[in-house]
């Protein structure tokens, strides 16, 4: 295989040719490259696969790995211009550690500092959100602020870089949940039996009922049935979710195939059935479940030293993230380990918390003022929020950018975490209810005298 290589300054090139297999990955970065990467200070690596004809999933696996070591000695990896079939092994691959660009132009505008566009930058047809704002964010960086579009008609120019395809690393997305409206939704499919324990990530789960979610669906509708080592498994969960005041629904599932007793045990320990998603959101279960001011009185864990240290990971990236958003620098008071204080007579903040475990568990919570969330609004989604259902995704998908960053930085110091969704809380009395007696490392910043409140709590 043939590679062409260029050295421009603290950055790499790649052009390699031909056929892309295992073999001729390694000749792309060999281990002499990343010896003189190290020495010479290299902060990014991009590989250009225009005159790559094909690949197998084997090569870009092997090119992956590769990617991560660079990864972990803090060099950034890029690919681009990649044909389709490599570029749907792209989004096969479990854990991408490298951004995927479509074009150079576009991989320039994210790469090289000193490439400057005078082009408008459209955002076009993006279905993934969190990508779309993690895209937005590191264009802000760059002093870019691209227009959202949901189709190339509303561009109204031929002289414009479009991204349509391009995606950053999902390292930092390790969620085995899906949100909506609030609720968190798990998908169970065939037969339910002993091997259910290895299907769902408990701790996700915990991480959940811990930062305040009241509401859990099971999604039953192409479950064929279930057996008693189930049953005794989704009854640990009903358990768990009775000390936090929490609801499960189990939606669609058919009862014919499954013993009345193991129907009748889920229902002992709080589980509720409805027929369809529909019937669930209409019923009063739901209503009285949203609307639950109940008290949750959980235990603080202890503050450990090794918690501590992970504190300027967190406080940097939220410094970092909201200085690049609103062009205010920040100030902020001395951290201070001290019970977790919420003003509830404040209507004037939003909140958002985040579970994380891993090598470290904990949860993340960002109080700020609603005059600042707007301003965050304006460059997310290009306008403030009109309503509550807007500014409750806006301050997760802030919430997600914050915690996305900070686990690539935790990454790099080889500290594995994994994030559950955010929860938001628009009204602070929800929040006070999870945090009750809690201690925490508090943080205090100032953004144009806008106060935003930061606590790390086990």
């Amino acid at each position: 295989m043939g590679v062409i290589k260029n050295i421009k300054g603290n950055k790499v090139f790649y052009r390699p040719q031909g056929f892309l297999d295992a073999q001729a990955v390694s000749e792309i970065i060999t281990p002499v490259d990343i010896n003189m990467m190290e020495k010479r200070g290299i902060k990014c690596v991009a590989v250009d696969f225009s005159k790559i004809i094909s690949a197998n999933m084997n090569a870009i696996r092997f090119l992956n790995d590769i990617f991560e070591m660079l990864y972990k000695k803090n060099i950034d990896c890029a690919v681009y211009n990649a044909n389709n079939n490599i570029y749907n092994i792209f989004n096969n691959l479990k854990n991408c550690y490298f951004n995927y660009y479509e074009n150079e132009e576009i991989m320039k505008i994210f790469c090289d500092e000193d490439y400057i566009t005078e082009k408008p930058v459209f955002l076009c047809c993006m279905q993934d959100d969190q990508n779309k704002n993690m895209l937005i964010f590191n264009l802000v960086k760059k002093g870019i602020t691209p227009a959202v579009v949901n189709s190339e008609n509303d561009i109204g120019t031929d002289n414009a870089v479009v991204i349509k395809k391009s995606f950053i690393s999902k390292i930092a997305d390790r969620v085995s949940g899906i949100m909506k409206n609030g609720i968190i939704y798990f998908y169970f499919n065939g037969f339910l039996d002993v091997n259910i324990s290895d299907m769902f990530d408990m701790e996700y789960y915990r991480r959940n009922l811990l930062i305040g979610f009241k509401v859990f669906v099971f999604d039953m509708n192409n479950v064929k049935g279930m057996n008693i080592h189930a049953v005794r498994f989704l009854s640990k969960l009903g358990v768990e979710a009775a000390e936090y005041g929490a609801l499960l629904a189990i939606i669609g599932l058919s009862k014919k195939n499954i013993q009345q007793k193991l129907i009748e045990d889920l229902e002992a320990v709080g589980f509720v059935f409805f027929e369809n998603e529909k019937e669930f959101l209409e019923s009063e279960d739901y209503k009285e479940a949203i609307n639950s001011s109940s008290m949750i009185y959980k235990k603080s864990r202890k503050i450990t030293k090794d918690f501590v240290k992970i504190l300027p990971f967190f406080v940097n990236a939220t410094i970092s993230t909201i200085e690049m958003m609103t062009g205010v620098k920040a100030t902020k008071e001395p951290p201070n380990i001290k019970e977790v204080n919420v003003d509830t007579s404040r209507e004037d903040l939003v909140a958002s918390s985040i579970g994380f475990y891993g090598d470290l568990d904990g949860a993340l919570i960002l109080i700020f003022t609603e005059k600042l969330s707007r301003a965050i609004s304006k460059i997310l989604v290009g306008e403030e929020y009109t309503t509550k259902e807007e500014m409750v995704d806006m301050v997760g998908e802030f919430a997600n950018i914050i915690v996305g960053n900070v686990k690539l930085e935790l990454d790099r110091h080889d500290i594995e975490i994994n994030l559950t969704l955010p929860k938001v809380f628009d009204k602070l009395e929800q929040l006070q209810n999870i945090v009750i007696n809690k201690q925490g490392i508090e943080v205090k910043f100032y953004f144009d005298g806008e106060e935003f409140y930061f606590y790390l709590t086990r």
